[in-house]
């Protein structure tokens, strides 16, 4: 069985413990596995503020890494449930990039995936040419700064 097709199975596998209903269909793009569910149950496997979906991707790489020998990068995307996330946080990153321009302070935004990190850094620096964006922190108190370009970005930062 490929990659694709064991992606696939195992996804199915966890879904039908969580949901009577869906369809699952999964794609490869540059390394990662992008799973799309559609179900009339996405709160179930979405949870409160995304903890549900990526805490199953978790489970499902390692559950992956096991059965093909790999690291294997998974996004799980429910009822257009990333696409919606991303409108939300350029929505958020326009709000805190008008406040730092306006009040010339940086401003922090703790509580964000990864995921969501790395769209904001994205949408920075395509829209604010003067701002930058970067993360302090680890694990959980990992954080996301904007702030204006002309004050740099401090050593031990990372744009992830």
């Amino acid at each position: 069985m490929d990659k694709l097709e064991t992606v696939k199975t195992e996804t199915e596998g966890l879904l039908s413990k969580l949901v009577e209903t869906y369809t699952c269909e999964v794609s490869e793009d540059g390394g990662f596995f992008h799973i799309t569910i559609k179900t009339e149950e996405a709160p179930t496997i979405i949870g409160r503020h995304g903890e549900t979906i990526r805490a199953l991707q978790k489970i499902l790489e390692v559950i992956l890494y096991r059965k093909v020998g790999e690291s294997v990068r998974v996004l799980i995307n429910v009822n257009d449930y990333r696409e919606k996330q991303k409108e939300r946080l350029e929505v958020l990153t326009s709000q805190y990039a008008d406040k730092v321009t306006d009040t010339r302070q940086a401003e922090k935004i703790s509580y964000l995936s990864s995921f969501e990190r790395r769209i904001i850094h994205q949408y920075v620096t395509s829209n604010y040419p003067d701002l930058i964006s970067y993360s302090v922190g680890e694990g959980k108190d990992r954080q996301l700064v904007i702030d204006l370009k002309e004050n740099g970005q401090p050593e031990g930062a990372s744009e992830e």
